[in-house]
């Protein structure tokens, strides 16, 4: 490869992303400077100072047509959090080791954070090659491929440089061109989320947020949230490399331009996101590797600095199926952190004693979760595995939102936030889903469920009423609300149950009541007389039906078994229960629909207390059967005031 152009000319943007690591004063940002011709430094404490302090920014042209961006990052031990901060959107990192000094323990920690952070190329400048003769080159370049043995840069290039002089200038080039071609463009599938760097104002223009975009794109006017805080902002302008574009895409150097954003309430750690799709959280199950190399065992609770995209914070270590991790080992667990933060699958973090400042480990955050996880459970511990090697398949990644859904179901707003995926992506990626035949598609909204969970949920539903007809041979079956009760569904779902089990001819609704076709009540003689008792009683009294304490009463039966002959007369259709739990005969329901037609036929209109004319009844049931008929279909209430419905 040959020297890039540094000039702003219009060119397109890779999304490819080099990062320097290394130990201080080994010459990274000069290194920088010397490859790109910008000084990466931009604050003026560091000037002073001599020293990277905060992420530098820079960039280059490749082969005069791809621009590239560069990132500088602080090799002092206390600004490691920056490092991290930064390193999290590199993809190629270029380890600076001084040939006069030799790999120090920066560096050390540098490697072992950006192997944890998965990045999976990179080239090795032993920079200050000018200071030193042949023989120490040497020995320098051995201890820098003793020091990266086992990581992802033990087959990296080790390229002798100097920033000053500009010896092997050519040679780096070169390693860093082979390593561009390599890398793969980050995907854009995904729904825009952009960790936030640096926040500022700009004179005349508003807010200013820059970062890496991890997934997705975003336009000029796109809307965009900051998350947490939820502050709503449009996109008024995009800028990369100083240079004014339309979109943004996952990979590259951001600066957002965005309208109606206080950037006083912004900060780093913050995310620009797409709206809708992600939600802040303090709880996240991570995949866990602590270093071989960690200061100590981690201990279920252990207070830690969790480091996800540009975020930092405290977090408590929640192990789910041990009391502790020892160095070198891998878990699955629970990170709670003590403030909300977006994090999506897949993630890089990095987990550090809070002091001293030490790495531990990392890994990769398998999903935000809603609340605290259960510990020593067998089957959340194989989802958690199945989730995490999701990360990178977003076919995957639908198939089990749509299997934790069980038999509700998910739309697909919520399987777009579930899985992270732009609508966009989403669509033909569902399409791939359903021809594999295990899903399927329901109801209005086209909402996906897994075949499997729906005959699962079924079958429990006919198991219920099943032991309910064997414990009950006289009652028509349980009422919906118990068995409803007993699925632990809610009532939409539950609905889609019944229908489908009605559908496939497995479960008929008798009333109020659910039962098994050719199953209950069967009553015995002492039954029948009961129950007819009991129905003559509610058809004598037409519009004013007794209480159950009453019709017991009258029956010469406990309330109980009233109740058991109510159900029958609901269940066989002979009676029916209203708003209120006001009870009628059929028979009375059909004299007040018919009174109720005839009347409105006659007068056009009525307000409530007008139809005591042909109803013989108290307010008490009036207004139930109103209702009642209204939800029928017999009449329009508008206002106050009842029409017939032209059907009825």
């Amino acid at each position: 490869m040959t020297e890039p152009q540094t000039s702003e000319a219009a060119t397109e943007i890779r999304n490819v992303v080099i990062g320097t690591a290394g130990h201080i004063d080994h010459g990274k940002s000069t290194l920088v400077q010397t490859l790109t011709g910008k000084n990466p430094t931009r604050l003026s404490e560091e000037l002073e100072r001599g020293m990277t302090i905060d992420l530098g920014f820079s960039n280059f042209v490749y082969q005069g047509k791809y621009r590239i961006g560069m990132i500088d990052v602080p090799g002092h031990e206390k600004f490691v959090k920056n490092m991290v901060a930064g390193a999290s959107g590199v993809d190629i990192v270029l380890l600076v080791i001084a040939a006069d000094d030799g790999v120090m323990p920066q560096t050390r920690e540098h490697i072992e954070i950006l192997t944890l952070l998965g990045i999976q190329r990179g080239v090795i400048a032993l920079n200050k090659a000018d200071l030193v003769d042949a023989d120490t080159l040497e020995l320098a370049a051995e201890d820098a491929r003793d020091a990266v043995k086992g990581t992802f840069l033990e087959s990296a290039p080790v390229v002798p440089v100097s920033a000053l002089t500009r010896q092997g200038l050519d040679a780096l080039w070169k390693a860093l061109g082979e390593a561009i071609e390599a890398t793969r463009p980050k995907d854009t599938q995904g729904a825009f989320r952009m960790p936030v760097q640096r926040v500022f104002s700009a004179k005349g223009q508003g807010a200013v947020l820059t970062g890496i975009p991890v997934s997705g794109r975003v336009r000029l006017g796109d809307n965009v949230v900051i998350l947490p805080g939820e502050q709503k902002g449009k996109v008024r302008g995009i800028q990369a490399y100083h240079a004014a574009i339309e979109e943004a895409r996952a990979g590259h150097s951001t600066a957002l331009n965005l309208a109606g954003v206080d950037h006083t309430a912004c900060q780093r750690g913050y995310t620009v996101a797409e709206p809708g799709v992600f939600s802040p959280s303090r709880h996240f199950s991570v995949r866990l590797r602590l270093l071989e190399k960690a200061p100590r065992t981690l201990k279920h609770r252990s207070e830690v600095k969790f480091h996800v995209g540009t975020s930092e914070i405290v977090a408590t270590l929640f192990l789910l199926d041990r009391q502790s991790v020892e160095p070198g080992q891998t878990c699955d667990c629970e990170l709670i952190l003590e403030e909300p933060v977006v994090a999506g699958m897949g993630d890089r973090f990095i987990l550090r004693l809070p002091s001293p400042a030490i790495t531990l480990g990392g890994g990769q955050v398998i999903r935000g979760e809603r609340d605290q996880l259960p510990r020593s459970d067998a089957a959340l511990m194989q989802r958690l595995s199945a989730w995490a090697t999701a990360a990178d398949n977003p076919v995957l990644r639908i198939e089990l939102a749509i299997e934790d859904a069980g038999p509700a179901g998910i739309d697909r707003q919520r399987l777009a936030q579930a899985t992270e995926l732009r609508a966009g992506a989403l669509a033909p990626l569902v399409e791939q889903v359903l021809a594999k035949g295990a899903v399927e598609e329901f109801g209005p909204s086209r909402a996906l469920i897994h075949r499997d969970a729906r005959a699962r949920a079924r079958a429990v539903l006919v198991s219920i009423i099943d032991r309910f007809h064997d414990n009950n041979k006289a009652q028509l079956g349980p009422k919906a609300a118990s068995v409803q009760a007993q699925m632990g569904l809610d009532g939409r779902t539950f609905a889609s149950v019944v229908e489908a089990a009605v559908s496939a001819g497995q479960v008929e609704i008798r009333g109020e009541l659910l039962g098994l076709p050719g199953r209950g009540g069967v009553l015995s003689a002492d039954e029948k007389k009961i129950v007819e008792r009991i129905a003559v009683q509610l058809e004598e009294s037409m519009l004013n039906p007794p209480t159950l304490k009453e019709l017991a009463k009258a029956a010469g039966q406990n309330e109980t078994t009233t109740q058991n002959a109510i159900d029958y007369l609901v269940g066989s259709g002979r009676a029916r229960v209203l708003h209120d739990g006001v009870l009628f005969s059929t028979k009375a329901l059909e004299f007040a629909r018919k009174g109720i037609t005839d009347f409105l036929k006659a007068k056009g209109e009525a307000a409530a207390k007008d139809f005591k004319e042909v109803l013989p009844t108290s307010r008490k049931f009036l207004i139930p059967l109103l209702e009642y008929m209204d939800s029928q279909g017999v009449t329009r209430n508008v206002n106050g005031t009842r029409t017939l419905k032209p059907e009825a």
